[in-house]
């Protein structure tokens, strides 16, 4: 239970590091991009689900449909940790980037006075735009003084929720545990974990926190684990490079490589 309430603490202290941190670069995209489109637009916030929320003049409002996306193609450009919300009067527009074609698209636009609230999706939305996807597969090697030893082969599948930061995954363990001095045992486990990350740009690195619960199978008796998680990412090319620490009924050390388009795209 304490290990449990480490990791839930790890997580909390995560996720409110990574909101103070979108509320720094709202306060950023205020004074330095905001004020180059302030003849469009004259707010800027965050809505209850992350989003940037624009409060836009008539003068937007006039414009084309290709006069609009020549604007959001920037604004969304510099602003790729969410959707971007355009508000006037009842009418909203719901933009998003797409990190394969390097493109802004008008994804939705309603009127809260129309019958119908919303219209069909003008384009069908990327699921990169929304939750990027990630696929691992690495090694992890643990031991102790008393010559015992556990190999194992990892792989995890998952995807970001919240403002390419925190992520969600399965994971699928096998390996072999025992005794330098003894035949060793085969095992397996399948989980989920959830990270939170600190992406560092300048040095191309992020380190990470979160937690793992998973159901072991270890020489035909099954248990729950639970493990805490600390780890450091290396950008390269289509991926990263990562490191880290299992922290459970053992500690552990893990290596891999992640393969995620998103990383390509937004290094």
């Amino acid at each position: 239970m304490k290990q449990v309430s480490i990791i839930l603490f790890a997580l909390l202290l995560g996720s409110q590091q990574t909101y103070s941190q979108v509320s720094k670069k709202l306060e950023s995209f205020k004074e330095k991009v905001l004020p180059e489109y302030n003849m469009y637009f004259n707010q800027a916030e965050l809505t209850e689900n992350g989003q940037l929320n624009l409060s836009a003049f008539n003068k937007y409002i006039l414009l084309s449909a290709d006069g609009k996306k020549a604007i959001m193609v920037n604004i969304s450009k510099t602003w790729q940790d969410s959707l971007v919300l355009v508000h006037y009067g009842t009418e909203r527009e719901l933009w998003g980037w797409s990190a394969e074609t390097g493109n802004a698209k008008l994804l939705d636009e309603w009127d809260l006075n129309a019958p119908q609230l919303a219209k069909p999706l003008l384009a069908k939305p990327q699921i990169t735009v929304f939750h990027p996807w990630f696929f691992y597969v690495g090694g992890q090697l643990g031991g102790d003084n008393q010559k015992n030893i556990n190999l194992s082969f990892n792989t995890r599948l998952g995807f970001f929720l919240l403002l390419n930061r925190w992520d969600f995954a399965t994971t699928l363990s096998t390996g072999l545990s025992g005794n330098l001095n003894s035949t060793g045992t085969a095992w397996a486990n399948l989980g989920l974990m959830s990270r939170v990350h600190f992406p560092i740009k300048k040095y191309g690195i992020s380190p990470n926190i979160g937690g793992e619960i998973s159901l072991a199978s270890f020489g035909g008796t099954q248990s729950t684990n639970k493990s805490l998680l600390l780890g450091i990412s290396w950008f390269v090319g289509f991926g990263s490079l990562d490191i880290g620490i299992r922290i459970g009924n053992e500690i552990s050390t893990m290596g891999g490589l992640t393969v995620s388009p998103k990383i390509k795209n937004n290094k």
